[in-house]
């Protein structure tokens, strides 16, 4: 979702080109992103973001929410630039008022079946760090290095996790990172115009942490069916051997929180 007064906004030439009527729908990326792509592919509907002016209860029962932000991330001050943002956590919390909502339309018990059998898919860490470590306006740039970043990160997620596993998640589907080095905005970065050699390691070792993590919490929470999702390979593939695949255009900078929910970075 776009917020009205962040800077975080895709609604820039070329966002959503690709994408129904061609025009920027709140996606930062050309298409579609990977909850739309999982939904379609599962026959779901794609649910409307939170801010919806006509969201309701009845909607959010046959077509589910979207909690996406622009510029959010894993870390409550990851985008602070952007003024305003929906962190994971305030995603979280936000997801826990509409739990309640949905209590009071259907009953309590009603609605926890409702929940639980939704399916959920969180893909966020980018910004985390294009918008928070890599830049050194940014505190954690200087307080932590790669290592100790990467596990700042595991132990936030993995707490946020357990929380919408208590909240009735689960069937949850965590993606990692695609090459984010590659991605233009550290492609300028360049002097050669090339992807990031750094970026796109830390890339590797989040996702190579966060499917230790996600395995792990799958066989400690009960009944939990939590997947690690991991397309690196494949758009980096995409990206180094273009024309394997034909002409393609594609934005992978921010993902969602979604399953009959969608929580995500952008």
């Amino acid at each position: 979702m776009n917020l009205p007064k962040s800077l975080a906004q895709a609604s820039l030439p070329w966002y959503g080109i690709d994408f129904g009527n061609g025009l920027p729908n709140g996606r930062f990326t050309n298409g579609r992103t990977v909850a739309d792509i999982i939904g379609d592919h599962s026959g779901l509907p794609r649910p409307p973001p939170f801010l919806d002016s006509s969201l309701s209860e009845d909607v959010i029962l046959s077509n589910g929410v979207n909690f996406a932000s622009g510029g959010g991330g894993i870390l409550n001050e990851t985008g602070g630039l952007f003024i305003q943002r929906i962190s994971l956590s305030r995603q979280i919390e936000l997801f826990q008022g509409t739990q309640q909502l949905i209590a009071d339309k259907i009953g309590k018990e009603e609605a926890d079946k409702f929940f639980q059998d939704g399916r959920y898919v969180v893909a966020l860490g980018s910004n985390d760090f294009i918008n928070n470590y890599l830049m050194p306006v940014y505190s954690d740039s200087w307080k932590y290095n790669d290592q100790t970043f990467i596990d700042y990160l595991m132990e936030t997620l993995g707490a946020q996790l357990k929380v919408l596993h208590s909240l009735g998640a689960r069937q949850l589907m965590v993606f990692g990172l695609g090459p984010m080095g590659c991605i233009p905005l550290q492609r300028v970065l360049s002097s050669s115009g090339g992807c990031q050699d750094r970026t796109n390691k830390l890339a590797l070792s989040f996702n190579k942490a966060t499917d230790q993590l996600v395995t792990g919490l799958s066989a400690q929470l009960a009944n939990a069916s939590f997947k690690f999702g991991d397309a690196y390979d494949v758009v980096n593939d995409l990206i180094t051997s273009p024309k394997k695949h034909g002409t393609i255009l594609f934005g992978f900078h921010h993902l969602i929180f979604w399953g009959v929910f969608h929580f995500l970075d952008g």
